[in-house]
This record gives C-alpha cells, sequence and structure tokens, in this order.
C-alpha cells in the first residue's frame, strides 16, 4: 500500500514537473512548422522576447534558391498557439518591432578592400556595402552613415546599375577620384583617374562574381550578403 502510494506520488510529480516545465519555443515551432506546411528547407534559428510576457518571437530562415528569407512565428508563453508569418498587437501596438532581413547567400572569396571609401574607420566588424551612386535607397543610406559610430566599419564599393541609372558607372568613377585625391598623395591626376576606373571595374566583377542583383548590398564578415542594413 505505501509502495502504491510512493509510486503515484512519484507520478504526480512528474505530470506536475512536464505540465509546468518551460516550453521548447523552437521546438513547438518546428512541430508547427512540419506538421501544418509543405516547407522542407527551413532553419528555426532564435527565440527572441517580445514587449509582452504572453508572446515569443521565433524567428525562422526558409531557404529559397540562394537566399534565406526570415519569417516570423509569435508562440504564446504556454507554447499552445501560434500566429504564423502575422504580428500580435496589445493595446494597439506590435509585441515584436526588430527587422529581420534576409541573407542572400555567401559568397566564398574575399573582396578587395585597398583604398575604398571608408565610413567609421574605427568600427570593430567590418561591412562592405555595394551601392550605385544614383540609387535613391544607396543615397539614404549614406546620409545614415555620415554620422555613424557603431560597430561597423564601413567600406564602400560600387555596382552601378547602368540599365536603370544610365550614366551611374562614370559617377562611381568620379566619386573614387575625389577620394583618391585626398588619400593617395602619391599618384599624380591621370594616375589617379586610371585607379580609380580599375578600382570600379574591379567592384563590378565582384558584384557579379557575387551574384549581387541589387543595390545597397552588404557582404559581412563571413561572407553572408545581406540588405537593409543601415
Amino acid at each position: 500500500m505505501k509502495i502504491n502510494i510512493l509510486w503515484a506520488s512519484v507520478l504526480l510529480m512528474a505530470v506536475l514537473t512536464v505540465s509546468c516545465a518551460k516550453p521548447d519555443y523552437k521546438k513547438v515551432t518546428n512541430d508547427f512548422i512540419t506538421s501544418s506546411t509543405s516547407l522542407k528547407d527551413f532553419t528555426v534559428r532564435e527565440v527572441a522576447d517580445t514587449s509582452s510576457p504572453d508572446w515569443k518571437a521565433v524567428i525562422v530562415y526558409i531557404k529559397q534558391e540562394r537566399a534565406n528569407m526570415p519569417v516570423l512565428f509569435l508562440v504564446s508563453s504556454d507554447g499552445k498557439s501560434v500566429v504564423a508569418n502575422s504580428m500580435v498587437y496589445v493595446n494597439n501596438k506590435p509585441v515584436f518591432t526588430r527587422r529581420l532581413e534576409p541573407e542572400l547567400g555567401r559568397i566564398d572569396f574575399k573582396l578587395a578592400e585597398k583604398d575604398r571609401i571608408v565610413y567609421n574607420p574605427s568600427g570593430k566588424k567590418t561591412v562592405i556595402m555595394f551601392t550605385d551612386p544614383d540609387c535613391p535607397y544607396c543615397k539614404k543610406a549614406k546620409e545614415k552613415l555620415q554620422t555613424y559610430n557603431g560597430e561597423y566599419r564601413v567600406i564602400v564599393k560600387y555596382f552601378p546599375l547602368e540599365q536603370i541609372h544610365p550614366g551611374a558607372t562614370r559617377k562611381a568613377v568620379e566619386e573614387d577620384v575625389e577620394w583618391l585625391k585626398k588619400n593617395r598623395k602619391d599618384l599624380g591626376d591621370n594616375e589617379i583617374r586610371k585607379e580609380a576606373q580599375r578600382m570600379v571595374e574591379e567592384d563590378i566583377s565582384e558584384a557579379q562574381k557575387a551574384e549581387i542583383t541589387g543595390v545597397p548590398t552588404y557582404v559581412m564578415e563571413d561572407g553572408t550578403l545581406k540588405q537593409g542594413l543601415f
């Protein structure tokens, strides 16, 4: 009789432990995806806090050809409810506001860095920004970088999109000319222009090799390609 009571107590304790345990939000999301969708190539990457104690954000990256596209899942704190690719609002405010950016593949070669325009040279991490002088989004990014003092040292490279911005290659060369005039006192005027032309041609070749199709595109230290960093 005492043995039966003991086993009953152990069983009750086990049930209580399971029911009171913190949910595995990654597993909840993984199980939801595998049971409710046809997705096969995905990675449950991260669990993040939200502004509400009732919800956790689970960030999933889905493979689409060469890119990894982020999708947000919101999981209730008890692990019983999942909101996929949508937002939960509390008091008319979104519970999660962090911007998620796609990862556009990875390059497996080292980009040249010498004599490029640099923003925030004291940054601890290096990121390379491919840009077009006539791209409005690139211009906005450069405006932000004028006063940027964060963790990244930002090196500028050019990928002029001549089909939609005629003359952008010439403008890229001129921007490099002005940079070289200030930073390469060892070069004469003719040498500076030739060097600027070579630099832009090298940038375009690297962008094509990395299969970059739009700007601004950022290359992180590990070779991952991203957009919308600044």
